[in-house]
Order: structure tokens, then sequence, then C-alpha cells
């Protein structure tokens, strides 16, 4: 059977869909939907962290995180600061170790939550904003 030259366009079309970069439906879209428009940690250097305090003679901190060691960890401060590790957990960045008792939770759209203390049961998370 040979089909019109539209038709098989058409169903070209249609089989490079199904086996293209979105061939998954939701999830791969929703992914590039974050890629195009959300911003990623680190991609571009260091993250400044702004965060509200507990304490009300200290409004707001600021935190510095910078990639170092070659790109294998991140430091505290500057990349001659403590070293803390990046890693990604269910789409969320996370940072431990650059600031002593402090676990950053960063999502790519900006914000995300401060851990104070250890993780688990006894640490309280703070709101932040990240750029």
């Amino acid at each position: 059977m040979k089909l019109p030259l539209i038709a098989s366009a058409a169903l070209a079309l249609s089989l490079a869909a199904c086996s293209g970069p979105l061939s998954d439906g939701p999830v791969a879209t929703v992914a590039a939907f974050n890629d195009a428009f959300f911003d990623t940690p680190f991609d571009t250097g260091a993250v400044s962290v702004l965060v509200r305090d507990a304490n009300p003679l200290r409004v707001i901190q600021t935190y510095t995180m910078v990639p170092c060691r070659e790109g294998a960890a991140i430091c505290g401060g500057s990349a001659k600061g403590p070293a803390g590790v990046l890693t990604l957990q269910d789409g969320q960045y996370i940072v431990t170790g650059a600031y002593p008792g402090r676990t950053f939770y960063l999502d790519r759209n900006g914000d995300g939550f401060m851990g104070v203390g250890t993780p688990g049961a006894d640490q309280v998370l703070v709101p932040l904003a990240w750029n």
C-alpha cells in the first residue's frame, strides 16, 4: 500500500517523536522544562545563600559556597575554606561539610532550606534563597 506524501511525512514524524528526548512523556517534559527555565546550583561558579536568622539580633545571614578542589568539592566562604560534599537526591542539591553544623538543601528554582544541627530528628530547617 502506497501512502500519499503528506501521510508518509506525518507517520515518520510521529515515529520520530516516540523515540526522541521526550519519549517517556510527562517525566521528560518536566525535566526539559526545568533545564530550560531553572538554574542549577554551581553551574556558573559560586553560590550565595541568604537565610533569615531565628535570632532577632541577626536578621539575615549570608553564606558563600564555591566549587573547589578542581570541582571535587564545595568550599565554604572561598576556594580555601572548609571542603564540603555536593550530592543530588530526589532533584535537590545537598551541600554538607562546607559550614560545620549546617546542611544546605538547594532547589533548582533558587530556594530551599538550611538545616541547622545534625541531619535527622534534631535538625531545624530554615527557608533560604540562593543565587
